[in-house]
């Protein structure tokens, strides 16, 4: 007869230091606010990418997530159409006196020709520009 209240008071002393235990547990999260699209994960914000930060309350530009730059290029010839290539392909086609919109690029070393339009025949110099990240270039054919 003692053996099963020996038992049943070990399983009750059991449940309940398993039950006291648990529910002492503290979520790590619980305290936590992440911003920006960010979640929680033990207790640190995971953000998303663009963001950075404990909170992940910093926004990081894109040129910098990307490692871009931003080039166009200028034709500055009073007659001459121009053909650009941008490490050897073709990127634009502009007129005389035109400048072209803006093109993102890797950041880092290019090679950059002008052609006179429909020939293979270099208008000026070709050209290894260093593009840095996030900078914006204007380049054009110095004779």
């Amino acid at each position: 007869m003692k053996r099963p209240i020996i038992i049943s008071a070990l399983f009750t002393i059991v449940t309940f230091l398993l039950v006291t235990f648990l529910a002492c547990t503290k979520d790590p999260c619980k305290d936590i606010s992440c911003l920006n699209g960010g979640s929680c994960n033990g207790g640190s914000c995971v953000c998303l990418s663009g963001y950075s930060g404990s909170r992940c309350e910093t926004k990081i530009e894109p040129c910098v997530v990307n490692n871009t730059a931003q080039v166009q290029f200028s034709n500055r010839s009073a007659s001459s159409t121009y053909t650009v290539l941008w490490d050897g392909s073709i990127i634009a086609t502009i007129a005389a006196g035109v400048t072209s919109g803006y093109f993102t690029v890797a950041a880092g070393a290019h090679t950059l020709e002008f052609r006179y339009s429909n020939t293979s025949t270099s208008s000026c110099t070709p050209s290894t520009p260093n593009v840095a990240q996030c900078s914006s270039m204007v380049y054009w054919c110095s004779y």
